[in-house]
């Protein structure tokens, strides 16, 4: 993966050359464009209960 960090310090914008198979997982929101020969998967993130979330810091 080649990348470049565009438009420093405001507004920053990463702009990322991928290989075939390599992935890059973005915030809902966060991705400004793309080529035609990406291919966008989504999926929901789960949602964490607070019991599992402090097992999760305990652990």
């Amino acid at each position: 993966m080649e990348y470049e960090i565009k438009y420093r310090p405001a507004y920053s914008l990463l702009e990322a050359r991928l290989n075939a198979g390599e992935v890059v997982v973005a915030e809902a929101g966060a991705m400004v464009y793309m080529s035609p020969q990406i291919q966008v998967k989504t999926r929901k993130r789960e949602e964490k209960s607070l019991w599992k979330s402090i097992k999760g810091s305990l652990l």
